[in-house]
C-alpha cells in the first residue's frame, strides 16, 4: 500500500498492538515481577512464568509471518510497539529465569522454553530492524517512525543503529551463556560419571563394632545429668510485626523500572502518529488477552495472603486476643 506520500498514514493494527493486548503484556510483567520479589514457591513461579513465555512466543512469531507475508497485514509502527512489549517482558524473564534454573528441581522444559522464546523475540527484532527501510504494508511512512527514549528518535537512522547494535551484543551474550551452561553441565557430568566408577567397595557391616558398644562390650551407663528432660528455652516472641524491607525495596524499584518502560511505549505510541480508526479498538482481540492475567493474578494474591509483607519463616501466632509474630527475625 502506498502512504504519508499521498497523506495517508498507517492504522494501528489492534490485534497486534491494541490497548487490550498492551495492558496484557503490561500487568503479566508486573505481576510476575513482584510475584518473584514475594514467593520462593516453584510451583507459582513456573506457573506466572510458562505463561508469559508462551505470550511472548505466540506474539514474536505472529508478528513475523503478518509482517513479512506478500501482503503484510502491520506496518512498521506496529512492529516497533510490539518490538517494546516484548523487550519489557522478555527482560523480566531474562532476569528471572537463573534463579529458578538454581532450584534442582526446576524443569528442564522450562528452560527449554525459554530458549526458543529468546531467539524467537531476537528473530523477529533482527529481521524487523534489518528491513526497516521497506518493512510493512506502509513502507512510504517508515521514514517518519521513531522510538521513544524519554524524547522521540528516528527510527531509521540514529534508533536503527543503536537498536541493531544492542541486539547484536546481547545475542552474542546470550549464545555465549548457553555454551558455557551446556559445557559446564556436560564437564560435571564427566565428573561424576568418574567419580561413581572410583568409589571404594563398602566394607563388611557384619564385622562392625556395634556403636552402642564400649571398648569392654558392655553398654554405657547413661549419666544423671543426660537421663534428666531438657528444657526447651522458651521461644522468643516479637509483638512487632516485622516487616521485610528488602522486599518491599525490590518491588518499589521494579514499579519505577515497569512504569518507565510502560511510559515510553505509550509515548511511542503517541509520537507515530496513527490514523484514526473507524472501528472500536476494544474488540474480541482485545479482550481476550485479558484472560492471561488470570493465572499471575491469582498467584500473587495467594502469595502476599500467605506472606504479606513478613519476611519468610516469620508467621503470625494468635494468642490472648492479639496477633503475635514469631520465627525468623
Amino acid at each position: 500500500m502506498s502512504g504519508c506520500a499521498n497523506g495517508t498514514q498507517p492504522i494501528m493494527n489492534t490485534d497486534i498492538s491494541g490497548p487490550g493486548v498492551r495492558i496484557s503484556f503490561y500487568l503479566q510483567t508486573l505481576f510476575l515481577s513482584c510475584l518473584f520479589a514475594r514467593s520462593e514457591s516453584l510451583d507459582e513461579l513456573t506457573g506466572a512464568l510458562y505463561t508469559l513465555l508462551s505470550t511472548n512466543t505466540a506474539m514474536a512469531v505472529t508478528a513475523l509471518i503478518l509482517g513479512f507475508k506478500p501482503q503484510p497485514e502491520i506496518s512498521f509502527h506496529d512492529a516497533l510497539i510490539v518490538l517494546y512489549l516484548l523487550s519489557l517482558s522478555g527482560t523480566a524473564v531474562f532476569i528471572i529465569l537463573p534463579t529458578i534454573n538454581k532450584f534442582p528441581e526446576a524443569s528442564k522444559t522450562l528452560r527449554y522454553f525459554s530458549v526458543i522464546q529468546t531467539y524467537a523475540i531476537l528473530a523477529f527484532m533482527l529481521a524487523v530492524l534489518i528491513k526497516a527501510d521497506g518493512f510493512g504494508d506502509f513502507p512510504g511512512c517508515n521514514h517518519l517512525a521513531v522510538i521513544a527514549l524519554f524524547r522521540p528518535i528516528n527510527a531509521l537512522h540514529a534508533g536503527r543503529i543503536l537498536c541493531l547494535v544492542l541486539a547484536g551484543l546481547f545475542t552474542l551474550l546470550y549464545t555465549g551463556l548457553l555454551i558455557k551452561d551446556h559445557l559446564r553441565a556436560v564437564q560435571k557430568k564427566r565428573q561424576l560419571r568418574k567419580a561413581t566408577t572410583q568409589l571404594p567397595m563398602p566394607a563388611d557391616s557384619n564385622n562392625a563394632p556395634d556403636p552402642g558398644l564400649n571398648r569392654q562390650g558392655t553398654a554405657p551407663r547413661a549419666s544423671a545429668k543426660s537421663a534428666r528432660p531438657v528444657r526447651k528455652p522458651e521461644e522468643e516472641i516479637d509483638y512487632e510485626m516485622p516487616i521485610a524491607w528488602d522486599v518491599l525495596v525490590q518491588i518499589t524499584v521494579i514499579t519505577i523500572l515497569w512504569a518507565l518502560a510502560v511510559m515510553n511505549t505509550e509515548l511511542l505510541i503517541r509520537w507515530s502518529g496513527f490514523a484514526p480508526s473507524d472501528s472500536s479498538s476494544w474488540q474480541f482481540g482485545q479482550v481476550l488477552p485479558m484472560f492471561l492475567l488470570v493465572q499471575p493474578l491469582t498467584d500473587l494474591i495467594n502469595a502476599f495472603s500467605e506472606h504479606g509483607i513478613r519476611p519468610l519463616g516469620c508467621e503470625p501466632v494468635r494468642g490472648a486476643g492479639k496477633k503475635r509474630f514469631t520465627g525468623n527475625k
